[in-house]
């Protein structure tokens, strides 16, 4: 009855502590806040509460280091497997179960003769991890070796017990130290060894002491959850950014108010006479050779022979510092010279109206020739010489 009375004692104690070190972390806090930032003094965060969470899984062995008489311990298979999170990089917390079968000697009432014994038992630790490296050299996710100190309370249970007796159950207060080996960004190695302190009557052997202690050694894996670890920032260097932008801003407001202050009157402006706008001669864009054939003894354009004069006048259009000079001919096989010269004429002067009274030409980019007969532009075929040459050039 008073080993129950002292665990529960044990039990409550250990939350009135819990409670206590939670308080005095909320005054930290609200300390810091007032308080002066030390230079070079790194603080961290994480970008999600989901980050720096992590599961072990490994197995060992463990004994009583009571109740064996006085022989060699019997050492058992221990399975161990916990889920936990770095709060910091310098505290943690987990929650971690345990498991196996625990032997050890007893005596029975009113005989002198040990007895071997064993029993089953299932364990639930909440444990507190301390980063020791991380503390005493400064936090680096890359470190290679980690040591870890942990205090933790817990909940046993006990069944299948040797001695026939019912099933047990203990509330155990433990403490070890773990080693981490850092394999890789998500993986590490461990090895931890852990000591747990029960009431004599978890195995219902009663031999004098009314705590039990029992070891355990195991070794295994962690795996590490997301990507992301701890963030660093240095708060007094964002304060002397601060402290600089605002004294340059301080700066720059007095100086803009001795502008202000200022008075400052403008001398008269000159009179500025615009400058003649020049004109700039733009030269013909391409040259242009076109030309109108006409039937025997006609100066009529045929409907078939528009289209270049259409050309023309879109030329004409598309550079309207071009002029064009109309040249008509006659073919040397038919009529006379003075017939001829006055047939050319005309088909030059119908080229040249076709241009003014269809496409708005004007008269001044037009200059009329006529050659008659008496030059020939294609001695090949005397046919092609019933024709109108056309050719731009600059006005």
């Amino acid at each position: 009855m008073r080993t129950k009375q002292f665990f529960y004692l044990c039990g409550i104690l250990c939350l009135v502590c819990c409670a206590t070190l939670d308080a005095k972390a909320q005054v930290v806090v609200e300390e810091v806040t007032v308080a002066e930032v030390v230079s070079g003094k790194p603080h961290y965060y994480s970008e999600s509460n989901l980050d720096n969470w992590y599961l072990s899984i490994g197995a060992g062995t463990q004994t009583y280091l009571t109740e064996h008489n006085n022989s060699d311990a019997h050492f058992t298979l221990a399975m161990n497997m916990a889920v936990g999170k770095w709060i910091t990089p310098f505290v943690g917390m987990r929650m971690s179960a345990m498991g196996g079968s625990l032997h050890y000697d007893w005596i029975a009432p009113q005989k002198s003769q040990y007895n071997y014994g064993s029993m089953r038992y299932g364990a639930f630790y909440v444990d507190f991890l301390w980063e020791m490296l991380n503390t005493v050299a400064g936090y680096s996710e890359r470190r290679v070796i980690s040591i870890i100190p942990f205090i933790g309370l817990g909940g046993a249970y006990g069944w299948h017990h040797d001695n026939n007796m019912e099933d047990t159950w203990a509330m155990p207060v433990t403490g070890g130290l773990k080693l981490n080996f850092r394999l890789g960004h998500y993986v590490d190695l461990f090895f931890e060894g852990r000591v747990q302190a029960v009431a004599d009557q978890f195995n219902r052997v009663n031999m004098g002491s009314q705590i039990e202690t029992a070891i355990s050694v195991i070794g295994g894996l962690s795996f590490k959850f997301r990507e992301s670890r701890f963030k660093a920032f240095d708060p007094y260097i964002d304060q002397l950014a601060i402290a600089e932008l605002n004294r340059r801003t301080n700066q720059l407001r007095a100086a803009l108010q001795e502008c202000q202050s200022r008075k400052i009157e403008c001398p008269p402006c000159p009179e500025v006479t615009p400058p003649a706008p020049i004109v700039e001669k733009v030269d013909c864009c391409e040259a242009m050779t076109a030309s109108v054939s006409f039937a025997i003894n006609s100066a009529t354009v045929s409907q078939r022979e528009m289209v270049n004069v259409y050309n023309v006048a879109h030329w004409l259009k598309d550079n309207p510092n071009c002029k064009v000079t109309i040249t008509g001919y006659a073919d040397r096989n038919t009529g006379t010279a003075e017939y001829n010269m006055k047939l050319s004429k005309h088909r030059a002067e119908a080229v040249a109206e076709a241009l003014k009274a269809t496409y708005g030409i004007a008269s001044d980019r037009i200059i009329v020739k006529s050659e008659g007969s008496g030059e020939q532009p294609y001695p090949a075929d005397n046919n092609w010489n019933r024709v109108v040459i056309i050719v731009g050039s600059e006005l």
